[in-house]
């Protein structure tokens, strides 16, 4: 063996290299079945990470009797079990296969019946379970364990009755950090339905992280889970009986002005994610509590107006510890109807974004991602930009609308001379998607002339999308950018939905040219 393999670092990088590039894993089984000093490296990898239970489950062969009550797990079982750290169960490519379900059902079940006073998987971190019969779910217990640290559960079946491994989960997890329930309304359960989901979970320690795809958590259970100090990421969906009022929630009616102040409402939050009918709905729910929120991502099924947008900014802005504003990093929010088109004739003032919508933002002066996709339009020039600019000095993703378009009346205000000062007082962009005028290239200042003016070059920028922008000369329009984006290889303009409005095919062939241009010069 060569002395170079006797070094922990490369033999392990060597190891990691082979799992990552061959699919298979048929060399990690060579390694394992050819090399007795390699082998128990090379089984770490191979069963470190299991996406389907079979080859775990195919050890019980020769353990399972006629007598279950005498089953144990077999000296090969609790090897193979005591290298798993990652475990997806049960397997969906016999999701459809009813005799491999059967089986997998009856292997399970065999699991269960074996008497051992030690979790089956005593080293597993994640476990992640996907099933489509609801008699199996039951089993999820047999894989639980005091080392686990993230549980994924994803229902394909309605309103399970009951979930026996629920009561037990934090005496059996006290270690779990991240808890995602998707699809189905698992995560507020009461009356008939059995115990609430969300009273079990406030119990978990050391939860830090809370996914749910569910939109059904009753109000007592949303201010259980606020009261949770661990907490720092929760993605929740506010459910259909906040949607009946734009003023707020309906659990306020029962809490005081004292009761709000006195509670701990979601105060360690740093990540929020959030999705409701409305953004009022959202806003009525961000008020209560002072915390320092890091990322927000708000998903809403109906556009905002410009009004709702500004309130939501501003209470998001309050909301915040007055010395923490710095901490804010992302904030998204985006709307449902990505494929809708504004008309540009005679809009109201309450679909048209201007620069005040965002004065509230401007206390997050460490802010690092701003993406904005509303069924809105915007009216911002290049003084606009650069006040917004001038406020985030730290911003590496900015995009307003991408791919939809601002349908503004007029000429965009924002020209490339307004991109130029954009990079010049964000260093660090590396995306962009915004909409401007690229007919009038560096229109005349009073300010400069173009000898006073200095070059400002982004070498991350290698792609830009500029909605329904206007052009008129392709080659100027290259240089001009390329200019300020040496790397820039394409340009995304006028893709659907606007390609279907009446002058998209026009300007989408004009930037097609730009980016002719832009091809040749690499």
């Amino acid at each position: 063996m060569h002395h170079a393999l006797l070094v922990d670092e490369i033999l392990l990088s060597i190891l990691a290299a082979l799992w990552e590039t061959d699919k298979s894993h048929s060399q990690l089984n060579a390694v394992a079945r050819t090399c007795r000093f390699l082998s128990p490296l090379a089984l770490d990898f191979l069963w470190s990470e299991l996406w389907d239970v079979w080859p775990l489950i195919q050890y019980l062969k020769p353990s399972v009797s006629d007598d279950p009550c005498s089953s144990v797990p077999s000296t090969s079982f609790q090897r193979a079990a005591s290298r798993v750290r990652k475990l997806s169960c049960p397997p969906l490519a016999c999701a459809n296969d009813n005799h491999s379900q059967l089986i997998l059902t009856e292997r399970l079940r065999s699991l269960g019946d074996m008497r051992t006073t030690t979790p089956l998987l005593p080293n597993l971190r994640q476990l992640s379970w996907t099933d489509t019969d609801r008699s199996r779910y039951v089993y999820i217990r047999l894989f639980l364990s005091p080392t686990l640290e993230s549980l994924e559960l994803d229902f394909s079946f309605q309103k399970p009755h009951h979930f026996p491994f629920l009561a037990s989960l934090p005496k059996l997890c006290p270690n779990l950090l991240r808890m995602s329930i998707s699809k189905h309304s698992v995560i507020s359960l009461s009356g008939d339905d059995g115990p609430s989901a969300v009273r079990t979970i406030c119990r978990l320690p050391r939860l830090t992280t809370l996914e749910c795809g569910s939109s059904t958590i009753s109000e007592a259970d949303l201010l259980h889970l606020s009261q949770l100090k661990s907490l720092m990421t929760l993605s929740l969906g506010i459910p259909s009986w906040a949607s009946s009022s734009n003023e707020g929630l309906v659990f306020r009616s029962f809490m005081t002005a004292k009761d709000r102040a006195d509670r701990w409402w979601f105060c360690n939050l740093r990540k929020l994610h959030l999705r409701a009918y409305s953004v009022p709905i959202i806003t009525s729910l961000m008020e209560p509590g002072c915390r320092s929120l890091q990322t927000v991502v708000f998903n809403v099924s109906e556009a905002p107006t410009t009004a709702s947008l500004t309130e939501c900014f501003r209470t998001l802005q309050s909301s915040q510890c007055a010395n923490q504003c710095s901490a804010m990093r992302h904030i998204k929010v985006r709307d449902s109807l990505s494929s809708a088109t504004l008309g540009i004739s005679k809009l109201p003032d309450l679909k048209i974004i201007n620069l005040d919508v965002f004065r509230p933002l401007f206390a997050f002066t460490k802010l690092r991602t701003l993406d904005l996709g509303v069924c809105l339009s915007f009216s911002l020039g290049d003084s606009d930009l650069a006040t917004m600019a001038s406020s985030w000095p730290e911003l590496e993703v900015l995009c307003l609308n991408e791919g939809r378009g601002w349908r503004t009346s007029t000429r965009p205000l924002i020209t490339v001379r307004g991109l130029e000062s954009l990079c010049a007082l964000c260093p660090r962009l590396y995306q962009i998607a915004i909409v401007v005028n690229a007919l009038d290239l560096f229109p005349p200042s009073p300010h400069d002339t173009d000898q006073d003016r200095p070059v400002v070059r982004n070498q991350a920028v290698t792609h830009l999308s500029l909605g329904d922008s206007l052009v008129a000369k392709p080659d100027e329009a290259a240089r001009a950018l390329s200019n300020i984006f040496p790397r820039l290889k394409g340009i995304s303009a006028w893709q659907g939905p606007l390609d279907k409005l009446p002058e998209g095919r026009h300007y989408c062939g004009l930037w097609e040219e730009v980016n002719k241009y832009l091809a040749a010069a690499f």
